[in-house]
């Protein structure tokens, strides 16, 4: 169980090393001696680093060097004392651009070091000696790669390597994914509550990412949307007073020490309409087959079609859809994702959200989704709030 204070503080650390630890024995397992991660769930995942920087700006340059005895972080210089506190070493964070924290302490950073990302990371790419290295290619630079090539050769995607390693999901990171969902269902349960004929999307979208706050979370996507704005798969707020009919839809998420939520309900503004209620029963009807399908060892493609083959039984055909859920966690998208093109064999130990949403413009928006554990004797729901057709009295 999660602990608070300073013991939760210690949980994150040993957690961060058993990350770690777990990196290594399938680098050693799989003959690889470095890894170059440079995606913020990736860098985290490897080295216990969250980075304020990187979660403001996905294209952020930094990335973090992993061998079975050694782990460097290459990051601009406002990064240093961060690094640091989270545990690594001084001297192995390799510094860019001007930033400067002041005093004499191991903290300290006092000269720009290096001017460029290109220029940093060749550095420490030098101290490496590597034969089979794997690197987040996606995110590195042009200049990255090329100094990955010139010293090593050719260097293959790490991404579905780590996509994989990180799928099976440890003790803690499991009790850290239900938390973020304890928190974010007890905003839904908020925002719900502050529904009203003449309060705006906007409004209720502020109770919902303050509750998520309050909790300890740091707000992702908060999609509250009303009447024809229902409909829109993801968007912002906007200032449209909430009317009687209207549909008022809830996608919402937080992150908590790295660790993401994504849940979905929705609401009606007075007594649903036939049409409406018929339509949600269906999606509902399809989620709940969907979670009874997840088993250990099953495809994901029959997944998807058993729980689109169970909205459309309800009546609610045709039902198209991408997907109907997708694995969790340091990333709301993770692999496997359900999908019909998706021949990944589902494993125990994976966190999933599975959801039935319906995109309808002109008419309305509706969804429902739910998080859990992936365990050996199936589908274990971490979300416990009311999944019916929310009503709110006109």
């Amino acid at each position: 169980m999660l602990q608070t204070g300073a013991a939760l503080a210690a949980q994150i650390a040993t957690l961060a090393g058993e990350r770690l630890d777990r990196t290594r024995r399938q680098m050693a397992a799989d003959d690889l001696d470095l890894l170059v991660v440079a995606s913020p769930e990736n860098v985290l995942y490897a080295t216990g680093y969250e980075s304020m920087g990187a979660t403001i700006n996905r294209r952020y340059s930094y990335a973090a060097l992993v061998t079975l005895d050694d782990v460097m972080l290459v990051a601009p210089a406002a990064d240093f004392a961060p690094a640091i506190d989270a545990g690594l070493a001084p001297d192995r964070i390799h510094t860019f651009g001007k930033f400067f924290f002041s005093g004499d302490t191991p903290s300290s950073h006092t000269e720009t070091r290096h001017g460029s990302f290109d220029d940093a990371i060749k550095e420490a790419l030098g101290r490496v000696k590597a034969k089979s290295v794997l690197a987040e290619q996606a995110y590195l630079t042009k200049g990255a790669l090329d100094a990955l090539a010139a010293n090593f050769g050719p260097v293959a995607d790490v991404t579905p390597w780590m996509l994989a390693l990180r799928s099976r999901k440890l003790p803690l990171e499991v009790e850290l994914l239900r938390y973020t969902t304890l928190i974010t269902e007890r905003a839904i349960e908020a925002g719900i509550a502050a529904a009203a004929v003449g309060v705006t999307d906007k409004a209720i979208a502020s109770v919902v990412a303050s509750h998520m706050s309050l909790g300890g979370g740091l707000p992702r996507n908060v999609t509250v949307v009303g009447g024809l704005r229902s409909a829109l798969a993801d968007a912002m707020s906007t200032e449209r007073p909430l009317a009687a009919g209207d549909l008022l839809r809830f996608d919402v998420g937080c992150s908590y020490y790295g660790y993401k939520s994504d849940m979905a309900r929705t609401a009606v503004i007075g007594e649903p309409t036939k049409l409406q209620a018929e339509r949600y029963a269906a999606l509902l009807e399809g989620l709940d087959v969907t979670i009874d399908a997840m088993k250990p060892g099953v495809r994901a493609r029959d997944v998807f079609d058993i729980g689109v083959t169970a909205v459309e039984a309800k009546g609610f055909r045709p039902y198209r859809r991408q997907h109907i859920g997708h694995a969790i966690g340091m990333a709301v998208y993770e692999a496997p994702v359900i999908m019909p093109e998706s021949s990944d064999i589902l494993q125990a130990g994976s966190t999933f959200c599975l959801e039935t949403p319906y995109y309808e413009p002109g008419w309305g928006g509706m969804m429902v989704e739910d998080t859990g554990l992936l365990a050996d004797n199936g589908f274990e729901l971490f979300s416990t709030i009311d999944r019916s057709l929310r009503v709110v009295p006109a």
